[in-house]
């Protein structure tokens, strides 16, 4: 280190020191430890009890305790400091909201130690103290101090500057102009006494010789900028539940409006409305403060979403309502339209997307977490999405990152070089580094930065904001910067794109390579998910149905209260299986309550349906789908088997066949169409297509193996599922009993294995007139680190395979050509994964998994996963589900696959006719189309009015023109998008409506 670096270094670390001064002890501490908060009101004084500075406090993890005391005669820059005597005060350690005569001024955390109490003759303060999820008890510490403010000042006007020195090259320009100044500035200080006004007014001198030869001549405008907006991106569970989370919104959000007080060029920008919904709750006085600032222009609600929701499990409906929730929101509390879609945390990002956004309102995507690629990089930051439809949404990746030279080699080998944040750090390093790191500089010369504390909330400091108000100055060798909004920053970006031949298009899904286990942990909230979705799906449109059938209201509230749950479960660390236990536990009540809502609807309206049918009829079966149901009901505990159910509705028969002619002879199973033979540990060693002759099954090969891996990550246990896990395996074939069971129209072979201290009991169904084949399971799961798959090797020439994903399908290679593909090992499918050849196909169905793996014609299907971080408990106990093989003549567009997929996640219900007449006809449908490529997951009522809104989507990439026949009233049909906006009125003859529909379109018509 050179002369001139060494003294501006030890300089500085003196100015640091001494910015600080003690002005008295807090004493009279009073405390009074209790439960969350409701409301801003203390207990009553005569509840506290004296507590000692220094002192321990803290009932157990997850506890609070308010404090209390008054400080006399503040003056103007007096602070009050809290700290306790824990090293690395991590985010989800003890954190604190302060309350100064009887405002709640701001929140305290690691990163956020002191408070300005402002001049006054008397401060009454109160402190609400959280101890964390992890700590019990923690000491506390209280003082007085005071700032001052030349000292700071200058700490300040050098930190930038000397930040930079450690990423320009030595020999540079710039490096030896910033060293000069800076040398010049340190030396006119006086430093033999640094309580004295001698030191006080050399330091008033350097200042104004910075000020003036440094930052008012050497500074200028530089072409590359970065514009910085104040962020904290908060997790609405993780380490901590969504109970905590209410309150770190009004700790960060408190901390957001003291900022603001105190430098008026400060924006900031927060995303999910759940945030803004449980602040209005929780502290209605600094919501209205909110509402302030976003009239003021300085508080940027934006985002989309009702919470930055998981993106690869959510269903297509799912995705919608996410958007149409958090939009409404935003614009009847705020005024805002939300035009941004702000998800910098999601781990993956589906095809279905750009579709999605665009007929919503939202013109632009930002994201960073693609960057967290542990194999290839994303070769733009900004950049044309095109979707599975065709429908393109303009993209920005945040790009914030330190210079490359900066990077330390232990972070190098964690993460591969491109990794950015969303988390970032205005210091020197990382606004030149966001700029470097951005990859279409021939698009733009400005990037955007979200600076500020995140993931446990937190948000920027003044550091922060002190560390900008010089790099704005534009000192060379550093990118410039600007405190702007992001949306402002979108609508510059917009104007540089738009029309350029440079914008280059990425096509498909933005596949996150990292987090696969995602897909995977935590099954049973998945499952809980995916019967949700489904639920509530034939909720409103048998709410529909009572309401055209009978005149009954439709239980618009309700499904409301219902949606608002399920979207928040959405959130993206609680749906991929990555937080906490405490999460799931309290993420289990609210799927009971969902249920209790979503049933209630269903079997009233079953009920009534079915009473006002004459009881001669039989039965009244009902078909939640959009095409005419064949398939399977329960009939007094026995398997049935129907047809020609009408869709979307319901038909009156007695036509139910309860037999079936399923042989089972030994190992050897067959029916009309298939003949099957098992092992002796029961695995399938042949599956013959009777009607085809032939062998669906590799030779040599076993079908349904249920494999045990080993399943140590490393780090990001509930999140990452490794490729080297698939390196070994072990085969689950300790077989306990095998027993025929016999079920109406279905036969089946029960299975009962054993591994550990898991206990696997499948029944294998088979079925007449199908080739079929279910697997009932029932999981007893005890294991640790361990990954439980299906595999299915087939005998299927094909380099692709097909996955259900929302409002459509997307293709993916089998083989390993490429990095790209070599990367996706593990992908995201919902109801199906297919592969087929020109004229055959075999598929794996399932009833609520995620995780799928087809390579080299080997269908791998992941069932369950058991981590122990941060969940020790992860998907340990019981689990029931339902996968099944399905081989079809045809390529999967010439199949009834996707049909069946939808029977077997939304199956057919029977509730017995008792009515003594026919009170209403006894078949009805909602809806039905006139091709076999449309399918309609929603029938709903208005969100704003009582007319009938209908959503469907166009499965086979094809292009047609759609009758849409209506079995309610209707009079008049517009087209709208995916908030019920009108578009265009639709032609309606005879209660048909006709719309043209493109491949993979989302179509959505209201009636009236």
């Amino acid at each position: 280190m050179d002369y001139k670096l060494q003294k501006i270094k030890k300089y500085f670390e003196l100015i640091g020191n001494n910015r600080w001064s003690k002005s008295a002890d807090v004493e009279n501490i009073t405390a009074c430890p209790c439960d969350y908060k409701t409301g801003n009101t203390p207990p009553a004084l005569n509840e506290f009890v004296p507590f000692e500075n220094g002192g321990v406090w803290g009932h157990g993890w997850d506890s609070h305790s308010w404090f209390h005391f008054t400080l006399d005669k503040v003056a103007r820059n007096e602070y009050l400091s809290v700290e306790t005597d824990l090293l690395g005060w991590d985010a989800d350690n003890p954190q604190f909201i302060v309350y100064i005569n009887g405002e709640m001024r701001q929140g305290m955390d690691t990163n956020h130690r002191e408070v300005l109490i402002g001049e006054c003759e008397k401060a009454d303060i109160y402190l609400y103290a959280y101890t964390g999820p992890k700590v019990e008890s923690t000491k506390l510490f209280v003082e007085r101090r005071t700032l001052n403010e030349d000292v700071d000042g200058l700490y300040y006007d050098i930190l930038y500057p000397i930040q930079m020195l450690d990423y320009l090259p030595d020999l540079s320009t710039e490096y030896g102009q910033i060293e000069g100044y800076l040398h010049r500035a340190v030396s006119i200080l006086s430093l033999y006494d640094m309580s004295s006004e001698e030191f006080f007014e050399s330091v008033r001198e350097a200042r104004e010789y910075l000020a003036t030869e440094f930052y008012g001549k050497y500074c200028r405008e530089q072409t590359a900028t970065d514009i910085c907006i104040g962020h904290t991106h908060i997790d609405c569970a993780w380490k901590w539940t969504l109970l905590q989370t209410r309150e770190k919104v009004q700790r960060s959000f408190a901390t957001v409006l003291e900022l603001m007080r105190r430098y008026p060029e400060y924006k900031f920008m927060s995303s999910q409305a759940l945030l803004y919904k449980d602040l209005k709750e929780e502290a209605p006085e600094v919501y209205g403060k909110v509402i302030e600032k976003i009239k003021e222009g300085r508080w940027e609600c934006e985002g989309a979403m009702w919470v930055e929701a998981d993106c690869n499990l959510s269903s297509g409906e799912s995705l919608v309502r996410q958007v149409m929730y958090g939009k409404r929101f935003f614009k009847d509390e705020f005024g805002v339209e939300n035009r941004v879609l702000w998800l910098p945390d999601v781990f993956g990002y589906s095809a279905a997307l750009p579709q999605i956004l665009k007929k919503s309102g939202v013109d632009w995507f930002v994201t960073s977490k693609i960057s967290w690629n542990d194999m290839n990089q994303m070769p733009y930051d900004t950049f044309s999405w095109k979707g599975i439809d065709g429908t393109e949404i303009n993209s920005y990746f945040l790009t914030a990152a330190n210079t490359k030279n900066t990077i330390p080699p232990e972070k190098l080998k964690k993460y591969s070089s491109f990794v950015t944040t969303y988390n970032a750090m205005p210091r020197a390093q990382q606004i030149a580094g966001t700029y470097e790191r951005y990859q279409q500089k021939e698009l733009s010369d400005e990037v955007l930065v979200t600076f500020g504390f995140g993931d446990g909330g937190g948000g920027p400091t003044s550091e922060h904001l002190e560390l900008l108000r010089r790099a704005e100055k534009g000192i060379p060798g550093s990118p410039q910067t600007k405190i702007e909004f992001a949306g402002d920053f979108l609508k510059k970006l917009e104007s540089k794109i738009e029309n350029n031949p440079a914008l280059p298009t990425w096509q498909g899904e933005l596949y996150l390579e990292y987090h696969r286990g995602t897909y995977t942990t935590m099954a049973d909230n998945k499952k809980c998910n995916r019967k949700s979705e489904f639920l509530y799906e034939n909720a409103e449109l048998l709410g529909v149905t009572a309401k055209s059938l009978f005149g009954d209201k439709f239980p618009k509230e309700k499904l409301h209260e219902g949606w608002e749950m399920i979207l928040t479960n959405q959130f993206h660390d609680i749906i991929p299986g990555s937080s906490i236990k405490e999460v799931y536990d309290q993420s289990e009540k609210d799927y009971k309550v969902i249920a209790e809502i979503g049933n209630s609807i269903v079997t009233e309206a079953q009920r009534k349906i079915a009473s006002s049918i004459d009881a001669k009829h039989g039965y009244a079966v009902f078909n939640p789908n959009s095409f005419e149901g064949e398939g399977y009901v329960n009939i007094d505990g026995k398997t049935a088997y129907v047809k020609g159910i009408a869709p979307k509705g319901y038909t009156a028969t007695d036509k139910l066949v309860t037999e079936n002619n399923v042989s089972i002879i030994g190992n050897t199973v067959e029916t009309d169409r298939l003949k099957v033979v098992f092992d002796d540990a029961w695995q399938m060693i042949s599956v013959f297509d009777k009607q085809n002759e032939r062998e669906l099954l590799k030779k040599n090969a076993v079908a349904n193996e249920l494999r045990i891996h080993a399943d140590y990550p490393g780090y990001y246990d509930a999140w990452e599922w490794k490729s080297y896990s698939l390196d070994d395996y072990k085969s689950v074939t300790d077989v306990q009993s095998v027993e025929t069971v016999d079920d109406g129209a279905r036969k089946g072979i029960k299975i009962v294995r054993k591994y550990g201290k898991s206990v696997i009991t499948q029944t294998v169904w088979f079925y007449d007139g199908t080739t079929q084949i279910d697997f009932d399971t029932h999981v007893d799961w005890h294991e640790r680190h361990k990954m439980l798959k299906a595999v299915f090797p087939v005998d299927i020439q094909t380099d692709k395979a097909t996955y259900d994903i929302q409002f459509g399908s997307i293709e993916r290679p089998t083989h390993k050509n490429t990095s790209w593909d070599e990367a996706k090992y593990e992908v995201c499918a919902h109801k199906y994964a297919d592969i087929s050849e020109g004229n055959y196909g075999i598929a794996i169905m399932n009833d609520c998994k995620y995780g799928h793996d087809i390579h080299d014609s080997v269908i791998q299907l992941s069932l369950l996963r058991s981590p122990t971080d941060p969940n020790p408990e992860a998907d340990q106990g019981e689990h029931s589900f339902t996968y099944s093989l399905y081989p079809h003549d045809g390529a999967l567009n010439d199949s009834d696959t996707v049909k069946r997929a939808y029977m077997l996640n939304n199956p057919m219900v029977a509730v017995a006719a008792c009515g003594s007449k026919d009170e209403i006809a006894p078949e009805f449908s909602a809806v039905t189309f006139d091709c076999d490529h449309v399918i309609c997951e929603t029938v709903k009522e208005a969100e704003d009015g009582e007319e009938t809104v209908i959503r469907f989507y166009e499965y086979k990439n094809m292009r047609d023109s759609v009758k849409v026949k209506l079995g309610i009233p209707a009079k008049k049909a517009y087209l709208c998008d995916l908030l019920e906006r009108e578009i265009c009125e639709l032609p309606v003859e005879n209660g048909t409506v006709t719309c043209p529909i493109k491949g993979f379109e989302i179509v959505t018509v209201k009636v009236m």
